[in-house]
């Protein structure tokens, strides 16, 4: 699950969209992992992204952070997913070998940082 408030999803979505305009080929966005993970087992280290001519894919790597990969117009779709409210509820993105669900919630982190 990508979570974060309102603001913050915009602020992913307009860091993520600078990247796809960009000449980098490569960017990493790093997640909130202070608080309490509950009810998941913990908080992934973030999200990075390559531009690759290959066919999108989005995996969990071995350092605990999401991977995602593949052509700019696909990179592209996947950052009008970003583009969640709390009041849309929440977005999946489907992928291989892992799928993804999206949402905004305003009371996170508070939420996550209860016992």
């Amino acid at each position: 699950m990508l979570l974060d408030t309102d603001e913050g999803m915009h602020e992913l979505h307009s860091r993520f969209s600078a990247f796809l305009a960009s000449q980098a080929d490569e960017a990493a966005f790093p997640a909130e992992t202070r608080g309490n993970p509950s009810p998941y087992t913990e908080f992934l280290g973030g999200l990075r992204v390559r531009k690759a001519d290959a066919n999108l894919e989005l995996r969990l790597g071995e350092d605990r952070w999401l991977e995602l990969s593949g052509p700019l117009e696909d990179l592209r779709q996947f950052a009008e997913k970003i583009l969640v409210t709390e009041q849309q509820g929440h977005r999946h993105y489907y992928s291989a070998p892992v799928s993804l669900i999206l949402e905004a919630d305003n009371h996170w982190p508070t939420e996550l940082s209860r016992p």
